[in-house]
């Protein structure tokens, strides 16, 4: 008979159990032992979205599923667990990831773990299997998150051209960097803790060690740069930055940094830096130059020209000595002219004794050829000592340069030589330029002896090349502000760069100058050739008013640019395009008064451009007007000889505007009252 206060204990219990399975906070899924399922609690229903009621949960509690045979069980490699469980054994049961919506619903996909216990009756046979599900899905996806961020970052790190590396907080090496073993070649162990200083150039080693160590000290940011050597061996300029990546408690946990190749930049700079330091030397040689142009030719005697040449050659090649030697006769016979010597030959200054004809002056007079010795080369060539009587108070030669002093008809009239430069051994370019010198002292000394007679003609050339001269110092303004500049250090990269583009095209323009006097023999033989492109034509005007601008502001003037043809281009020769702008600028210039008013117009006219160049000057009479572009027609000149030109300039312009198939033309109402210049030019089709 049943106690039935057995019973009714039996009842609560069964009650307490319910109630504790169903609020259980973990999901519960109590198995029969042949693997379907008895029941679920609430939390199960919540994990997998399989609620009281529905179709899902009446087939996973119907004798159609059976976790044992589950597909995805299966697959994932669970089955082998469970019936360990159904054995008799409590067990452990991996991560799944379980997708309800293959059982044909719309729930949920969960990674989950399980923990599976047998439930045995009295004598050990399993009764049930309760498996317990723990919901891992957010730390799964949390940590493929992290792990594709890192497959992600790692794969970024191969592909980029930096060097990725990270430290411990005290500054060592510790982690591989596949980067780094990439780019030097060393092993990791050759790398680690402090071995990458070993990849560093000897010179860098020092100095970025210590900044390392400041840094890491002061938990600082690590910038700076430095060669790193490849694994080809080849040394590269490397940008560096570490970061000190900080822990919860304000200490570094540790620092990450990146190298990155900057060697082409750091290459370009220095090209860069060279360019300028050339072209700050080049400009200074070429106003030398032009200065000791200026100072030759306006020498009235052979006298004059010597001692100007000397001097000037000493400054600009930096020598101890020079010396001007002309030839007397026909016997190579040369005595000294003139002589310019520094304080360290102060005891030869009243050397003057000439040669016998014989030795190595003779010899370049002889060969009319160019010598550039070493010191070595000067002593052991056979006509060194070929002094004569003075050879033994002749001054000590350091080193030679001696360049022929030749007349138009190729006849030897002497000889400049230099000695001891300061610094180092004579170069090409200095050869160059004493044969610079040579051509005009040589013109100059020929000019001199021809004075006597042809003095209306040498005073011709004489003012001739004073004109010249006039008209090469215009470029010196702004190649000598932008040296200045230069000179002055700091400035920045985009001024450093226009400085250079003004010293750039202001020796194009002065080596235009020259090339005009060249221009004369071939516009009369019809020889110039142009560089046909599409040019534009407020390019070209635009360099033409930067050209002349020295000009126009010396005298005062104002100018006015009026009107714009944006896009508008023409197939020419740029740079002669603006000579003939500059050539008419320049002559309004000179020709107007000072505070003058001169105004170029451009316009478009039935597919051409017009250009006007007018000012408010002299003018032109009647009776020139007809002749203003024929060669060497000048308007009178004034005293100061700011008005007229070489007598070249209008006639170039003709002649190239009209190879550019343009025409061009002057209008004036007389003296006093001005000139208007006029190029018509065809426009250029579309490209």
């Amino acid at each position: 008979m049943i106690d039935s206060t057995s019973l009714a204990d039996r009842a609560s219990s069964e009650t307490r159990f319910q109630a504790l399975f169903e609020q259980a906070p973990v999901s519960i899924q109590i198995l029969a032992a042949n693997g379907r399922t008895l029941r679920v609690n609430r939390a199960w229903e919540n994990l997998w979205q399989i609620h009281e009621g529905t179709a899902l949960k009446a087939h996973v509690l119907s004798a159609h599923y059976n976790v044992l045979t589950d597909p995805q069980v299966i697959a994932g490699g669970i089955k082998p667990h469970l019936e360990r469980a159904f054995g008799g054994e409590s067990v452990e049961i991996p991560a799944i990831r379980y997708d309800v919506a293959v059982l044909g619903s719309a729930g949920p996909a969960r990674w989950v773990t399980a923990r599976a216990h047998p439930i045995k009756d009295a004598g050990g046979a399993v009764l049930e299997v309760m498996l317990m599900h723990e919901d891992i899905t957010e730390r799964i996806e949390a940590e493929m998150a992290l792990r594709i961020r890192e497959e992600r970052f790692r794969s970024l790190v191969m592909a980029t051209s930096q060097i990725v590396w990270t430290n411990t907080p005290d500054g060592r090496v510790l982690e591989d960097s596949p980067s780094w073993r990439a780019f030097t070649g060393q092993t990791y162990e050759e790398w680690r803790e402090f071995g990458w200083l070993d990849a560093l150039h000897p010179d860098d080693r020092a100095g970025s060690l210590a900044l390392w160590k400041a840094c890491v000290a002061t938990q600082s940011v690590f910038e700076t740069r430095y060669r790193l050597r490849r694994a080809d061996g080849q040394y590269r300029w490397v940008a560096v930055k570490g970061l000190p990546i900080p822990d919860a408690q304000g200490g570094v946990r540790e620092w990450i940094g990146a190298n990155t190749d900057i060697h082409d930049q750091v290459t370009a700079e220095t090209e860069l830096a060279q360019r300028l330091e050339r072209e700050k030397r080049n400009s200074a040689l070429l106003a030398k130059v032009a200065r000791a142009s200026r100072s030759l030719h306006t020498a009235l005697s052979s006298k004059e020209i010597a001692e100007a040449l000397v001097v000037e050659v000493r400054d600009i090649l930096q020598v101890h000595q020079a010396v001007v030697s002309l030839t007397e006769g026909e016997s190579r016979v040369q005595a000294i002219n003139a002589v310019s010597l520094s304080d360290k030959y102060a005891s030869y200054q009243d050397f003057a004794a000439g040669t016998n004809g014989t030795g190595i002056y003779a010899e370049v007079c002889r060969t009319n050829g160019v010598m550039r010795l070493t010191q070595e080369e000067l002593t052991a060539h056979p006509a060194w000592k070929g002094f004569g009587d003075h050879a033994g108070n002749h001054p000590p030669m350091r080193g030679w340069l001696a360049v022929p002093l030749v007349d138009r008809t190729g006849r030897n009239i002497g000889l400049i030589q230099a000695s001891d430069k300061a610094d180092g051994e004579f170069t090409a370019e200095d050869e160059s330029i004493l044969m610079q010198l040579a051509s005009l002292a040589a013109n100059g000394f020929e000019n001199a002896r021809l004075y006597g007679s042809l003095q209306e003609q040498d005073r011709r050339k004489d003012e001739f090349l004073a004109m010249l001269a006039h008209e090469l110092r215009n470029p010196l303004a702004p190649i000598s502000s932008a040296a200045d500049m230069l000179r002055l250090g700091g400035a920045s990269e985009e001024r450093v760069r226009r400085a250079s583009d003004v010293i750039s095209r202001q020796v194009r323009h002065m080596t235009s100058l020259v090339d005009d006097l060249l221009d004369v023999s071939r516009v009369t033989r019809g020889l110039i050739e142009l560089d046909r492109e599409r040019v534009d034509v407020m390019a070209v005007v635009a360099s033409a008013v930067e050209q002349s601008l020295p000009v126009i502001d010396a005298r005062g003037h104002a100018l006015a640019v009026d009107g714009a043809v944006s896009g508008a281009q023409v197939l020419g020769d740029y740079n002669r395009l603006v000579q003939v702008f500059v050539n008419l600028l320049n002559n309004a210039a000179k020709y107007t008064p000072r505070g003058g008013r001169i105004t170029l117009s451009v316009a478009r006219q039935a597919g051409t451009v017009v250009v006007d160049v007018a000012d408010n000057g002299v003018g032109l009479d009647g009776a020139l007007l007809p002749h203003v572009f024929e060669l060497f027609t000048q308007g009178e000149r004034s005293p100061d000889r700011a008005q007229g030109g070489l007598g070249i300039g209008l006639a170039l312009v003709r002649n190239i505007v009209t190879m550019h198939g343009g025409t061009v033309s002057a209008r004036s109402d007389g003296a006093g009252k001005g000139s208007t210049f006029t190029v018509t030019l065809e426009l250029a089709g579309p490209a």
